[in-house]
């Protein structure tokens, strides 16, 4: 079982923790990272695998997860990225964009996501072949040209977790980097 300390709508902790499917049942605010990785001139996004508990089928943040009952938003992202794509890095190879809320609803699934989310970016240089992807997390990882994200978040909306399409000014970020870089 997964437990996440209860945070106020600012990010502050309110001393208690609970499961997660209490969190997401009650839409407890909690703490989570995303990660968007760039490789090249592209975003690599992750499809999430049918038997997520939240927006399965769907592509969504390179890479992304709950901090855990006790951990920090830092130690959350590195463990993550091990964990779902087996890419080992320290906290000085994130770069950190903004921490900001997320609001996401599964109503099929009865669940209110409430997360304080700390957003980094990861400029990777590897072979994507070397990843160890998490089966039981992701079913596919695939690339995609910011232009060409935008448009399919555009024409093809279900394509895509509300994560992405919560992120729009995130990819406006991630495009100026990639240019300038």
């Amino acid at each position: 079982m997964e437990f996440f300390d209860v945070v106020d709508e600012n990010g502050n902790d309110l001393g208690f923790k609970k499961e997660r499917s209490e969190v997401h049942r009650d839409g407890d605010w909690h703490k989570g990272v995303h990660i968007w990785i760039i490789v090249g001139n592209k975003i690599l996004l992750q499809k999430r695998a049918p038997t997520k508990d939240t927006f399965p089928n769907v592509f969504s943040v390179s890479c992304a997860g709950h901090v855990e009952s006790g951990e920090d938003y830092n130690e959350t992202a590195i463990r993550e990225l091990k964990e779902e794509l087996g890419i080992k890095v320290s906290i000085k190879e994130l770069v950190f964009l903004e921490r900001r809320r997320f609001i996401t609803k599964d109503p099929k699934r009865k669940i209110i996501n409430r997360e304080i989310v700390n957003v980094y970016l990861l400029k990777f240089t590897g072979n994507l072949k070397n990843l160890m992807i998490q089966k039981e997390e992701i079913s596919e990882i695939r690339l995609f040209e910011v232009n060409e994200l935008k448009n399919l978040l555009k024409n093809n909306p279900k394509l895509f977790s509300p994560a992405v399409h919560l992120s729009t000014n995130i990819l406006d970020k991630l495009k100026e980097f990639i240019e300038n870089t």
